[in-house]
Formats: structure tokens, sequence, C-alpha cells
């Protein structure tokens, strides 16, 4: 691994502990989202605690923070496979960020831009996937972790060289959902309103 890669996938990691939903939520004087609702800084509670503007300004700035090192690699010729584990470091950046106590959001805006950028027709059945599965059941959590779990079903048959990458990213989005999953369980998960 050379020097350039190694220090990008740093550069990934600490782009990724950007939390967009505490800046956006400090710039429009909303509550810390990490204090209210789900308690989650993602883009789901940044939309039940200061409306649609705000979660698309959260959803914009989950998916820049992403995207960045994952281009610069595109630019720096990297391969497929060294693009995903960018992708995967600006993750768990996300999920763990070093500037926020390693407390972070649960990485489905990440996961959507990762695949957007390295795989596009898997980022658009899984992007169709969410969004059916948010439509019917109302519940985020819910179209998440299936459309998590869909990723290494679809990369194993189609995107062998990329297996790895990508069942680490749908692991770390499905891990990172285990409250949702025991309130799903529980009948206890709220609806996107």
């Amino acid at each position: 691994m050379d020097a350039i890669f190694t220090a990008l996938l740093l550069f990934a990691y600490l782009s990724g502990s950007i939390s967009a939903a505490i800046i956006i939520c400090k710039i429009l004087t909303l509550p810390d989202p990490r204090i209210t609702g789900s308690h989650n800084p993602g883009t789901t509670n940044v939309l039940r605690i200061g409306g649609k503007k705000a979660a698309l300004c959260t959803l914009a700035g989950d998916l820049l923070k992403t995207a960045i090192p994952i281009i610069i690699g595109i630019y720096l010729n990297y391969s497929q496979i060294q693009l995903c584990w960018l992708g995967v470091c600006a993750l768990l950046g996300h999920c763990f960020p070093v500037y926020y106590g390693l407390k972070g959001g649960k990485g489905v805006a990440c996961m959507f831009a990762i695949l957007l950028l390295i795989t596009p027709e898997l980022a658009a059945l899984v992007i169709a996937c969410w969004t059916v599965l948010a439509w019917i059941f109302r519940r985020s959590s819910f179209a998440s972790i299936i459309a998590a779990v869909i990723i290494p079903v679809v990369a194993y048959h189609f995107y062998a060289s990329l297996l790895l990458p990508l069942a680490a990213l749908s692991a770390v989005v499905v891990l990172r959902h285990r409250k949702n999953i025991a309130n799903l369980l529980e009948g206890k998960e709220p609806l996107i309103r």
C-alpha cells in the first residue's frame, strides 16, 4: 500500500467524522440531534426535529463528506476495490467520529454515496429498495437494514471482487441499527412523518 493511499484512507475517516447533522442543527438553531428525538445525528432524526430543509441539508452534507475522498481516489486512478475501502473508512468516520467521542450516525447516506460513485447500478437497486420499503412501511430503519443486507448478496453474484469491502459496508450499517432492530421487533420504532 502506497503512502498516498494510506494518507487518503486517513483523510476519508476524518472527512467522514464531520457531522453534517450537528453542524446543520447549530446553523439552523435546532436542538442538538444527539440529545433530541432518536439521539442519532443523522438525516431521519434531523427530519423529525427540524423538517425537510434541515434534513436535505444534512443528507447533502453526508453525501459530500463521503464523496470527496472517493472522488480524489478516482482522480488518482485508484482501483475500484481501493475506492470501496476509502468509502468504508469514510463510513467508519461517520459512525465512529473522532471529533464526537466515537458516537456518530448510522451511515445510510454514506452507504448511498459510496455505491453511487463506485457501483451505480447497485446504488440504483439499493436506493429503489430503500425508497419502496420506506414508503410502504413508513420506517426508515427497516428500509435501511434491508437495503444494507441486499448489498453483499448482490455483490456476491455481480461484484465478486468487491465483496469484502461491500460486505464490511453492509455489516457496519446493520450493526449501527441494533437498537432499531430491537425496537422493530417490539413494535416501538417510530414512523417517518
